[in-house]
């Protein structure tokens, strides 16, 4: 198959799986919503994200692990690629042994740490049904997954996932009309879960000549420490919120900031489907320094990812409120209506997508050492607002603490670019913020003004995303078409 074929299958089986993940990430929640109330809906939101922490143990090796196997796979080393697969994957199996251990520490100690009008053994089991999941993935799964990406076989990543979260989604629905449990509800997923590393195992036996007896890189996991500031940027970006609103507020709020959440994590899921089609080109591009075409395959990227970033947070800030109350229709249990929050937590992810093209080359790179310092003040920065803000402004306050430090990191990584990467003035990217922001505002005031969303309705709020959509799109093709010629020259070039 030709390399740019194989982009564009990555790129669209990605896309199909951000999109089934999307849906997933609604229709589940909505399920707990109605079946169980916001508090249920809390605790498994308020559990997912405790029993994430395991990951700051990881330290950033999957990062590490990632830019580690651009090498051996481009020069065909298969000596290099079995030491780097075999060391990664007796880390990963002591990391599942620690946390099943954790989990049962949560099980045991959350229900009384944190009251809630549930018993301890409902807490309990509930606790450890949802950690089945991480357990699989890093004994079983994680290292398969990460060799399967980084040799731009993330097709099979995507068509294993997309299969499994179709699954997931009907017998979910099933299950809860026969008998509405949420341990059922969530055990079922755990279940089908066990698919993925049998499948993933079974394409790298395939495609790979691995020796299981390859001496451990030494190096390896010694560098993990430069990645794990940003495990832990990602991670306090993702997790912090939950954690700080479970200590300080209660478990509806908690309800609140998720359902909130799932529509910046949605936009999240699906435009990462641009990097993970991109990102290992870039990394072999950069691995065998062929600098003219990564700064021209960095061209199509940082133009698209503005052009879908913007298009889609527009259109989510317009309508974020009228989709929060549609989806939690009847239920009363709980204040969902938090307009200005709604606003700040989509801008706060939009900066934080918007840098992802400078990210990406960073870790392809390997500059995880270099980068530490910026990423462990953003997640300063994130902590610090927050804990200031949350008591006088409450969900606000979590949300302005996010978006500084996503607004931070993000000046950095344009400035580190052109520093220490590949010679792209930083102004090359400020034009490009100021000309999609003036179409943007534009934008909105045509929205705003003339076509209004006033009547919280499904169709009424599908026909108001697909009116808005069509004005942003047409308002950012006018500027490409101004401003964005070559890159979308570029983009020709690449698909014919």
């Amino acid at each position: 198959m030709k390399k740019k074929n194989i982009a564009l299958l990555n790129t669209i089986t990605s896309l199909i799986l951000q999109v089934l993940t999307l849906i997933n990430g609604f229709i589940i929640p909505r399920i707990i919503l109605v079946y169980f109330g916001s508090e249920v809906n809390g605790l498994v939101s308020s559990l997912t994200k405790f029993l994430s922490y395991i990951a700051l143990l990881e330290g950033g090796v999957t990062g590490v692990v990632m830019a580690n196997l651009y090498k051996p796979l481009t020069d065909k080393d298969d000596n290099k690629l079995s030491s780097v697969i075999n060391t990664t994957r007796r880390f990963y199996k002591k990391i599942a042994y620690i946390f099943l251990i954790y989990s049962l520490l949560l099980a045991l100690l959350y229900p009384v740490i944190f009251k809630t009008h549930f018993s301890y053994s409902y807490v309990l089991w509930l606790t450890l049904i949802l950690s089945i999941t991480s357990f699989i993935q890093y004994c079983f799964s994680l290292t398969a997954k990460t060799l399967l990406n980084a040799d731009k076989k993330v097709y099979i990543v995507s068509i294993t996932q997309s299969i499994i979260l179709i699954a997931n989604i009907i017998l979910s629905i099933v299950a809860i009309s026969i008998y509405p449990s949420v341990h059922i509800l969530k055990l079922l997923s755990a279940i089908i879960f066990l698919a993925q590393p049998i499948i993933f195992n079974y394409f790298v036996n395939k495609n790979y000549t691995l020796d299981q007896n390859a001496k451990d890189d030494p190096n390896l996991l010694k560098s993990r420490w430069d990645g794990f500031s940003v495990l832990i940027a990602g991670f306090i970006h993702t997790n912090t919120d939950v954690l700080l609103l479970t200590i300080f507020t209660n478990l509806n709020t908690v309800s609140v900031y998720s359902i909130y959440a799932l529509v910046g994590s949605g936009l999240r899921t699906i435009l990462s489907f641009l990097s993970n089609g991109i990102k290992p080109s870039i990394g072999q591009l950069y691995a065998k320094d062929k600098y003219e075409e990564l700064n021209k395959r960095f061209d199509i990227y940082e133009y698209l990812n503005f052009f879908l970033v913007f298009l889609f947070f527009s259109v989510a800030c317009l309508l974020i409120v009228p989709f929060v109350m549609i989806y939690t229709k009847n239920i009363t249990d709980a204040d969902y209506y938090q307009p200005i929050f709604g606003i700040i937590i989509m801008l706060a992810e939009g900066f934080y997508l918007i840098k992802n093209p400078h990210v990406d080359l960073a870790y392809a790179a390997n500059k995880f050492k270099e980068i530490k310092i910026p990423c462990y003040i953003e997640a300063g920065i994130n902590i610090i607002v927050s804990l200031i803000l949350i008591k006088p402004l409450g969900l606000i306050g979590i949300a302005i603490g996010t978006l500084a430090a996503m607004i931070y990191r993000m000046i950095f990584h344009i400035w580190y670019t052109n520093k220490a990467l590949i010679k792209r003035r930083p102004i090359t990217f400020i034009k490009k913020m100021l000309s999609f922001g003036s179409f943007t505002t534009i934008g909105i005031i045509i929205c705003k003004s003339l076509i209004p969303n006033v009547n919280y309705n499904l169709l009424n709020w599908l026909w108001h995303g697909i009116v808005y959509i069509i004005i942003f799109g047409i308002l950012y093709l006018i500027n490409s078409l101004l401003f964005y010629k070559d890159e979308l020259k570029s983009i020709k070039e690449y698909l014919e």
